[in-house]
C-alpha cells in the first residue's frame, strides 16, 4: 500500500452555491404514506422504504464527557416521539442504532482537568446518559455501539478510502478526506463562497478537508496503532464506519440535532458515498431544532447556559417536558421557560381530567346528556385529521389541537345534567376516552390514573368521600356555612395529597 504525504500552502476558493447540481434520489420501494421535510430538496418528500418489512434508523449519540442538558433532552425526546409514531401508529418494524462517542478532544481535555482516565470519565457520563434517558421515557435503541470498541473497523474504513485516493496522509501523520474527490460535497447545506489564505506549514490541502484519523500530539494522550501512525479516529468517521457496519451501503433515516447537519452529517454523507461507491448513503435526514433559553440563544455547553436534565426533573414532571416537545414541531426551535412548562402541564391535565370524567360517567357518579351520534361524528373526524397530521411530517402540535377540540365537545356533553342513572351514549364516551389514551400513549404520555393507588387506599378514600358527602348534604339542607366550610377544608387538604374531590350538587366524587 502506497501513501502520499502532503504539506503545502494553498489559496482555497469554494464556488458559490456549491450544491446547486446535487439532486436527491427518491428511493424505490414501499410508500409509507408519510411525507417528511428533506433538507436537500427543501420541501416535503414521500417517505419510501426500500424494504417494506422494516425501516433502518441511525441516530448520532452523545459525546460522553459531561452531564447531558435539556438541549440534548429535547433532541432525543423529539426523536423518540417520532420513532414511537412510526412503530406504534404506522406499525413499522423500526430497527434503530445509536453511537456513543467515547474518545474525542473534549473527552481528553476533560479527563486531564479532572485527573482521571478517559475510560473512567466516559463510563461515568455514559451511565448518567442512560439514567437520564430512562427518566425521560426515551426507549433504548436496538443497537448501541461505542467507538473505542470498533477501532479496527474504523481503520479498515480509512484504508479503503486511501486505496481509492479519496483521502491523504498529511505531514503530521493525520489522515484527511479530500472533498475534491467527491461530487456530493455540499449536498445537505449550501456552502457559500469561501476563501482562505493558508499559512506555511498548514497540513490540509483544502479548508473543507476533514480529519479521518488524528495523530497523537502529546505524551500520555490515548492512542491506537494504525498503518500510518499512532492516533485516534476523527469525529465524523466513527458514525460512517459504525452505521455502515450495521446497515451497509444505504440507510433509510439518519437523525440528529440541526447543529449536526454541517459539518458532521455533510462529512458523513461524503465519506460514506465515497466508501460505498454510491451517490446517496442516507435517504432521509431528520434534524431537530435547537432548544433556546430565549428567542436568540441556544442552550449549549460552549455558551455555559445549560440546564441539566436532573435539575429540570427536580421541579418538573418528565411527562410535562415530553408534552412540551409534542407541542413543538420537531424541526422547529423550542424556547424553554416556566411559561412553556406551565402550558405543557395544563395541556396534559386537560386530557387527564377528561379521561377521569369519562370514568365517572361510566361508574354512574355523574349523569349527563350525551348525543352519541354527534360524538361519534367528532371522533371519526378527529381520527381522520390526526392521521393526516401524522402523515404530514409528524405534525404533533396539530394532533394536540385536534384532541383538544374533541375534549371540548365531550366535556360539553358530560357536564350537561341529565336524569339520574342516565348512561345513554356510554359506549361513545368510552370510545373517546380510549382514543385520547391511545393517541397520547403513542407519544409516550400517560393520562390514566396512576397505577400506584392500591385497592386499600382506594377503599379508604371511598369511605372518606361518602362521609364527606353525607356531611355536606346535612350542611346544604340546614344551610350551615360552618359545616360546608369544614367540608371545603377537607377537599383543599386532600388536594395537596393528590386526591381531588369534586362536588356536583349533593353528589361528591374523587379522583387522583
Amino acid at each position: 500500500m502506497h501513501f502520499k504525504v502532503f504539506s503545502k500552502t494553498y489559496l482555497i476558493k469554494v464556488p458559490q452555491q456549491i450544491r446547486k447540481n446535487h439532486h436527491w434520489l427518491a428511493p424505490t420501494g414501499w410508500d409509507t404514506g408519510i411525507k417528511v421535510h428533506n433538507c436537500i430538496t427543501k420541501q416535503k418528500e414521500p417517505l419510501i422504504l426500500k424494504n417494506k418489512q422494516f425501516m433502518t434508523w441511525y441516530t448520532c449519540g452523545p459525546t460522553v464527557y459531561d452531564s447531558s442538558h435539556l438541549g440534548h433532552a429535547s433532541c432525543y425526546v423529539k426523536l423518540d416521539i417520532i420513532q414511537r409514531i412510526l412503530k406504534e401508529y404506522f406499525n413499522i418494524n423500526l430497527v434503530t442504532a445509536l453511537n456513543i462517542t467515547d474518545i474525542d478532544d473534549k473527552i481528553i481535555r476533560r479527563a486531564e482537568e479532572l485527573k482521571v482516565s478517559h475510560r473512567e470519565l466516559t463510563k461515568k457520563y455514559e451511565s448518567e446518559f442512560w439514567t437520564d434517558c430512562q427518566s425521560l421515557g426515551i426507549s433504548k435503541p436496538t443497537v448501541v455501539v461505542k467507538v473505542t470498541e470498533h477501532i479496527p473497523l474504523v481503520i479498515k474504513f480509512i484504508e479503503k478510502l486511501l486505496d481509492n485516493n479519496q483521502c491523504y496522509i498529511a505531514s503530521d501523520k493525520s489522515v484527511y478526506f479530500d472533498v475534491k474527490t467527491t461530487k456530493n460535497y455540499g449536498k445537505l447545506q449550501n456552502i457559500g463562497e469561501q476563501e482562505e489564505k493558508k499559512e506555511p506549514g498548514h497540513v490540509k490541502k483544502s479548508l473543507l478537508d476533514f480529519a479521518l484519523w488524528k495523530s497523537t500530539k502529546a505524551e500520555g494522550e490515548p492512542f491506537w496503532e494504525s498503518p500510518w501512525g499512532n492516533g485516534r479516529p476523527g469525529w465524523h468517521i466513527e458514525c460512517s464506519a459504525l452505521a455502515s457496519r450495521i446497515f451497509g451501503s444505504n440507510i433509510d433515516i439518519h437523525a440528529g440535532g440541526i447543529d449536526l447537519r454541517f459539518p458532521h452529517h455533510e462529512n458523513e454523507e461524503a465519506q460514506s458515498c465515497a466508501f460505498h461507491g454510491t451517490s446517496q448513503w442516507v435517504n432521509y435526514w431528520l434534524h431537530t431544532g435547537h432548544l433556546h433559553l430565549n428567542q436568540s440563544t441556544k442552550m449549549s455547553k460552549s455558551l455555559k447556559n445549560t440546564v441539566s436534565i436532573q435539575d429540570m426533573l427536580k421541579t418538573h414532571d418528565p411527562h410535562d417536558f415530553r408534552m412540551a416537545c409534542v407541542l413543538s414541531r420537531y424541526q422547529n426551535n423550542m424556547e424553554y421557560s416556566d411559561e412553556l412548562m406551565s402550558t405543557a402541564k395544563n395541556t396534559l391535565k386537560t386530557f387527564k381530567n377528561c379521561v377521569a370524567t369519562c370514568d365517572e360517567f361510566k361508574n354512574g357518579y355523574i349523569s349527563s346528556t350525551v348525543d352519541a351520534n354527534v360524538l361519534n361524528e367528532h371522533l371519526d373526524k378527529s381520527a381522520r385529521n390526526i392521521h393526516d397530521a401524522l402523515c404530514d411530517d409528524f405534525d404533533t402540535p396539530s394532533v394536540i389541537k385536534i384532541l383538544n377540540e374533541l375534549v371540548s365537545v365531550t366535556n360539553s356533553m358530560l357536564y350537561t345534567t341529565a336524569s339520574a342513572g342516565n348512561t345513554n351514549g356510554l359506549g361513545s364516551v368510552l370510545a373517546v376516552r380510549n382514543f385520547i389514551d391511545n393517541i397520547l400513549g403513542i407519544f409516550g404520555l400517560n393520562v390514566l390514573p396512576e397505577a400506584d393507588a392500591s385497592k386499600d387506599f382506594s377503599e379508604i378514600v371511598d369511605v372518606l368521600n361518602e362521609f364527606r358527602q353525607a356531611v355536606r348534604c346535612l350542611g346544604i339542607d340546614d344551610k350551615n356555612k360552618n359545616i360546608l366550610q369544614l367540608c371545603d377544608n377537607v377537599r383543599d387538604k386532600a388536594k395537596t395529597c393528590g386526591v381531588l374531590f369534586k362536588d356536583r350538587g349533593k353528589l361528591s366524587t374523587w379522583s387522583m
